[in-house]
């Protein structure tokens, strides 16, 4: 086990972080996409404009309410992200995918009010109709991930349950972005 992590560390990381630096063919820049009405917005009821990516490096976590366990493993680096990182530098905006669940909309939306009160870092969002999914070929019915840099380029886009060794590799991805 620790040859694993220690290969992760000395070889998987360095590469990450080395193609993470330019453009890549893969990387795409997100489309700007506004939120509001019927097809969403902020918690708060205000529209969302994407355009608020530009000039931070930003993890969005894009997921189905039905599969936010996925994420659970994510949890404590989010919180040290919260505790370490500069937010004139770097932000968090969560989104929930309000059509690709049957709990009904209103009960998701109390539970994420309380939830802004309690993390006042992250920006929570409800895409009410898959705007997201369809703009920014998101995986429906899943737990997304994305680390986008200053330029709206996803430098880092991960889908579904996490595996090992992957956490560490977005963790060290986004710190070292922030530190620069």
């Amino acid at each position: 086990m620790k040859y694993y992590s220690a290969f992760i560390v000395l070889i998987i990381i360095p590469i990450v972080l080395l193609t993470a630096e330019s453009p890549d063919p893969e990387t795409r820049i997100l489309p700007h996409i506004i939120l509001e009405g019927n097809n969403g917005s902020y918690a708060n009821g205000k529209r969302w404009d994407s355009s608020i990516l530009q000039g931070m490096i930003t993890l969005l976590v894009y997921f189905d309410p039905d599969e936010r366990d996925k994420g659970k493993i994510f949890m404590s680096t989010l919180e040290a992200f919260e505790k370490d990182l500069d937010f004139n530098q770097f932000q968090t905006i969560l989104v929930v995918n309000l059509k690709a669940t049957l709990i009904p909309g209103f009960l998701i939306k109390a539970a994420i009010k309380g939830q802004v009160k309690d993390h006042p870092k992250r920006n929570y969002i409800f895409d009410n109709n898959l705007v997201l999914v369809k703009n920014w070929e998101l995986d429906n019915n899943e737990y997304n991930t994305l680390v986008i840099n200053e330029e709206s380029r996803v430098i880092y886009n991960h889908s579904g349950k996490w595996k090992e060794g992957e956490i560490l590799i977005i963790d060290s991805l986004i710190r070292s972005h922030v530190r620069r």
